[in-house]
């Protein structure tokens, strides 16, 4: 199980003249530490308007910068995301990265949850999941293919050429973005990889993991290579102390929390309750739903000494970790930058996975 990391490039308030350049060159030094203590990868979210929650909004002009401070760590973007991003646009500047990255890119591909991003692009909600799968046939044609055409519903391409073409071959890693059961069995019949959040625990993950690898089995590419993967997405924060780490691991995640509230309420906001498109209508109740437990109702220290996050010392952080490889699932991309946390208390997370946490999981999966 390879340990990766994730960025949404978290940026709370209050701000100062230089916070967004401040978390971005943190950000950079945090990667290459990263790299020399053998994490394997670097995913970047691609969102719109998050203000505070992310503000990565051109995940592959950042992870060319970090391609030319780095030689070996893989670089992926989790998720472009058709509905706002023209496929071929998408196709040209992932191509133009992994050449600047001698060939290191993983491409992400997903419609978002979130109706507030695309309202801004005049992209009707009930054309996204049409747009990502007409995408996904569009992106690799137009890296391993010379001129070529497509008509579909959503897109429409005269015969052309694309330039440049990307170093690997035939083409980048594609992962498709997974929330539930049915987007992890199209994964697997599309031969794509997986990209998902570890939120419902690890019994949950292996039953979706399961519905994934057994799609995959008979899958049918929409590129010219299977990437047969699952990575997954968590919190991690890590101190030699444990109860310090926590308490400051429940302040932390007290923002993030809140930032869920709010991201939950301003997402839907703009949208007809009535004119929710069927294929979303589990994320629109998830965001809404009024008789669901309530966050609050246990306090983030609680959730954290009842092992519920990856914060605490590096013994609680590797039994976090361990408890999801019986799931089958390849790589874990922890957040470390989150809200408040500080660069210091960053960089000093990393230290510790790099040298108590990775050193353990590699020796588990030579021994298993």
């Amino acid at each position: 199980m390879q340990i990766g990391m994730f960025y949404q490039i978290q940026v709370p308030k209050p701000w100062t003249p230089t916070s967004d350049f401040d978390r971005y060159w943190e950000m950079m030094d945090q990667v290459v530490l990263a790299e020399e203590l053998g994490f394997g990868s670097v995913w970047l979210a691609d969102h719109q308007f998050r203000t505070e929650w992310s503000h990565s909004s051109a995940p592959d002009v950042t992870l060319s910068a970090i391609s030319q401070r780095t030689s070996g760590i893989r670089l992926g973007i989790a998720v472009a995301v058709p509905p706002v991003e023209h496929p071929l646009h998408i196709a040209a500047r992932t191509a133009t990265l992994d050449i600047l990255s001698n060939g290191r890119v993983d491409l992400g591909i997903g419609r978002s949850g979130y109706p507030y991003q695309m309202a801004a692009f005049g992209t009707d909600l009930a054309n996204a999941t049409g747009m990502v799968d007409e995408a996904l046939e569009i992106i690799p044609r137009a890296w391993a293919e010379g001129e070529f055409s497509y008509q579909g519903t959503y897109f429409n391409i005269p015969p052309r050429e694309v330039h440049p073409k990307p170093v690997q071959k035939p083409h980048p890693p594609i992962w498709l973005g997974c929330s539930q059961e049915e987007t992890f069995r199209k994964a697997g019949e599309l031969g794509l990889g997986c990209l998902a959040m570890s939120g419902g625990g690890p019994g949950r993950l292996t039953q979706l993991i399961q519905a994934y690898r057994n799609a995959i089995k008979d899958a049918k590419p929409m590129g010219r290579l299977v990437q047969n993967k699952v990575s997954i997405s968590t919190l991690a924060i890590c101190a030699e102390n444990r109860q310090k780490a926590q308490e400051r691991g429940a302040e932390i995640l007290d923002w993030y929390r809140h930032q869920q509230t709010l991201r939950d309420s301003r997402v839907w906001q703009e949208q007809d309750s009535t004119n929710v498109p069927d294929d979303y209508q589990w994320h629109y109740q998830r965001s809404t739903a009024t008789d669901s437990p309530k966050r609050d109702d246990v306090s983030s220290l609680d959730l954290i000494k009842s092992g519920g996050y990856c914060i605490g010392d590096p013994d609680d952080c590797l039994r976090y970790l361990e408890q999801y490889s019986p799931t089958g699932v390849d790589e874990i991309m922890p957040l470390f930058q989150i809200g408040p946390i500080t660069h210091t208390e960053v960089m000093g997370t990393l230290r510790l996975f790099g040298k108590h946490v990775i050193p353990e999981l590699t020796h588990m999966k030579q021994t298993t």
